[in-house]
């Protein structure tokens, strides 16, 4: 028998370090197992569930005291919400760590008996981290926030936009593929002249139709979704692993969030670089000549640091000063916190000259707590465009409370005012704004679904990501046979499905409702066939659009050009909404044989219309959309694509058939077709371990039992005794 030793982490603690764990007294006649899985072969998209176990322990005083007498509603401090850090060992060796959450408490005769708890893996923590967040919730994406004028897009369709944050340089950060939201585009190099949508660069007109600024939307990588979320949740996903390969080197992510056009006000956030002091005691750099360093302004932010406290009280007031040239256009003034990206105090419908503050401290019945910092920015948001000028103020002060009453004019005040500018609101896309709606469980689960990954924390606390065929492959091989209950065994069936079904949500883009209709399946989509004895189904929908894009020819000469673009109209040419739209960059240039015609004007309401006059500009770059990572040739398929099954690729129109590198054959074919295989069983076996094998093994490990060798779908371990009952896949010759 192994000792077993549980260690919790008290919650209300400041510091993380080891000796923070407190030991757990445990209930002496139960024995705790622990049930581990990675993926089941019968809930094949089951995703971050490595181990769980629901045990019981003592109502002990130093029980009480870790959950703080919770079942006493009249005491307050522990949250049973919140998973607190655990860990276990057997025989004083590491074995796992993981959360400990509290589920009830069993009272007899109105005293405490016993707490009922369950030990998760450290997965499930990170699923309770992000909760029922959404992907707008994702405030560090608002640094590739840009202006939505014409320069900006044409720049982003033809080359993308790199865009640094915090001396990092993210490349191609904002992109605006050749996807058009309202329109479907047409190429004509001698005819159609009069139709707004030819965007052809030859013949006439060119100053009156092609590819207008309107029509498009920006799209985001994936990547930096990846990073949006470690820094929002203060995790960290392991590097060199899938989220870092090729495959997802240019997937992005499409804003499009509602049908039509993007919509917003214009805005325009107010620089606060420029301050000069203008009064204060000594100066504003000191006080009573000592350096004072809680005044920052960085990056168009004030920052302002807490770092007195007891008997002292500091604080701050900040006023935004608006004079605009015109009384009629109204506005708003917008305080913004911009650690949260959230606004902390707005004047709403303004006219004129006006101003707005904020404070903190004794400025403001609100303190801070030693070190606390608030770094904030004014703004100013506007229907229409307007000119204005605008001055930030900031009243700074120190105050001595130990003399009773506290010495409020102690003087210590400085006052910081920046210079006048004369400033135009924009129009300027938020990317939290523009972001389809999406909760960050369901997109993650739609990642981990679409290339067949899982997810462990390992021992340094980082998410690793992996597919489950390199998941597998990085096991090792332990042989049990001398530790396996020989006499008795069972062996079943490995699915009970007749097929899988891998597809995307139901299309609402044109070209791929015609192709449900015309094929009676959902394009990109594939079912694998088991044993058609077997009566249901097991079906995987990813939580995306799946898009068929279309390679234009010319309509006159029948030629194909060098443009591949999307459309999202319904099969009524209206615009259309479906669900978030994944698909992969591809950068194209040189393509002057039939180059782009761009122009610098407006779409009118009715379809295929001429625009108004404007200005044109020959594109031989652009950003084009695609299913592939690349274009590949005649011969030779993509390195990647999205389609789970086989489909004429829509660049080459090349059907690669079972070669075409799909989702299926990259990700699922060796796991689908192994557990669908005739000579593939699921076997149950009882071994008692050794603590050698215990601490060593892992859920990626190759099982051997006599002269078959198996992989672990599931394992269920007595950790006192040692007992562990297997499910084991075996490996079909």
């Amino acid at each position: 028998m192994q000792k077993l030793i549980l260690y919790i982490q008290p919650q209300l603690r400041n510091t993380t370090t080891e000796q923070d764990f407190v030991r757990v007294d445990l209930m002496e006649e139960e024995l705790i197992s622990l049930t581990q899985v990675i993926q089941d072969v019968s809930d094949i998209e089951k995703l971050f569930t490595d181990y769980s176990k629901t045990f019981n322990l003592p109502a002990s005083k130093t029980n009480n005291k870790i959950f703080k007498h919770w079942y006493n509603p009249d005491v307050e401090g522990f949250d049973a919400n919140v998973f607190c850090e655990s860990r276990i060992e057997l025989n004083h060796l590491h074995f796992r760590f993981g959360k400990i959450q509290l589920n009830e408490v069993v009272m007899k005769f109105g005293e405490p008996s016993m707490y009922k708890v369950t030990f998760f893996g450290n997965t499930v923590s990170f699923k309770d981290k992000i909760n029922d967040d959404q992907l707008s919730d994702l405030v560090w994406l608002n640094n590739f926030n840009h202006d939505a004028d014409a320069d900006y897009v044409k720049d982003a369709l033809e080359n993308g936009k790199d865009i640094t944050v915090d001396s990092v340089s993210y490349s191609n950060a904002i992109i605006y593929p050749l996807i058009a939201h309202s329109q479907s585009y047409i190429y004509d190099d001698t005819g159609n002249t009069n139709n707004g949508l030819n965007i052809s660069t030859q013949s006439t007109h060119h100053q009156k139709r092609g590819v207008v600024p309107e029509d498009l939307k920006p799209a985001i990588p994936i990547k930096n979704i990846i990073k949006a979320i470690e820094e929002q949740y203060s995790i960290t996903f392991k590097t060199g692993e899938f989220f870092d390969s090729t495959a997802m080197n240019n997937l992005y992510l499409w804003l499009h969030r509602a049908k039509g056009r993007i919509t917003g006000d214009l805005l325009t956030e107010l620089s606060n670089t420029n301050f000069n002091c203008t009064s204060g005691t000594t100066n504003c750099n000191h006080y009573n000549g000592i350096l004072y360093p809680s005044v920052q302004f960085s990056n168009g932010d004030y920052i302002f640091t807490q770092a007195f406290t007891g008997g002292y009280e500091e604080g701050f007031k900040f006023t935004a000063n608006i004079t605009p040239s015109s009384n009629t256009i109204p506005y708003t003034i917008e305080i913004v916190d911009s650690l949260t990206d959230s606004i902390v105090a707005t004047a709403s419908n303004l006219l004129g000259a006006q101003s707005h503050s904020i404070g903190y401290g004794k400025l403001q019945t609100n303190t801070l707590s030693l070190n606390e910092s608030k770094r904030l920015f004014a703004r100013v948001r506007s229907v229409d465009a307007l000119t204005f000028s605008a001055t930030i103020s900031i009243e700074h002060s120190y105050f001595d409370i130990n003399e009773n009453p506290p010495r409020y004019d102690y003087g210590l005040t400085a006052n910081y005012n920046s210079q006048s500018s004369s400033i135009v609101t924009s129009a300027t896309i938020i990317i939290t704004e523009q972001i389809p709606k999406l909760s960050i469980k369901d997109f993650l689960n739609g990642l981990f679904r679409a290339f067949n990954l899982t997810a462990y924390v390992d021992f340094l606390g980082h998410v690793v990501v992996k597919t489950l065929d390199n998941y597998y492959a990085g096991g090792d091989s332990f042989d049990i046979t001398e530790y396996v209950k020989t006499d008795q065994h069972t062996v079943g069936e490995a699915l009970p499905f007749s097929n899988v079904d891998l597809e995307y949500s139901e299309p609402k883009s044109i070209l791929a409702q015609t192709f449900l209709s015309m094929n009676n399946r959902r394009y990109g989509e594939l079912n694998y066939i088991g044993d058609a004895s077997k009566k249901s189904e097991y079906k995987i929908t990813l939580p995306f659009e799946h898009m068929l894009y279309e390679r234009l020819e010319d309509k006159t000469s029948g030629a194909l050009t060098l443009i591949q673009n999307g459309s999202f109209l319904d099969d009524d040419l209206n615009p259309s909404i479906g669900q978030p739209l994944l698909f992969y960059g591809v950068e194209r240039t040189g393509i002057n044989a039939t180059a782009i015609n761009f122009l610098y004007s407006t779409r009118p309401e009715t379809y295929g219309a001429l625009c108004p006059n404007g200005t044109n500009y020959t594109l031989n770059n652009y950003w084009m959309p695609h299913n592939s990572n690349e274009l590949g040739t005649s011969t030779t398929a993509p390195t990647y694509n999205l389609n789970f099954g086989s489909e004429i690729d829509s660049y080459q129109l090349t059907d690669y058939g079972g070669n075409n590198n799909s989702l299926f054959q990259t990700y699922y074919d060796n796991y689908i077709t192994r557990v669908f295989n005739k000579k593939t069983r699921i076997f149950k076996f009882n071994a008692i371990l050794p603590l050698k094998v215990l601490l060593n093994l892992t859920l990626d490990d190759l099982i051997v039992v006599g002269t078959r060798a198996y992989t672990i779908n599931k394992m269920t371990t007595k950790l006192q005794s040692g007992e562990t009952d297997f499910e084991l896949l075996n490996e079909p010759s």
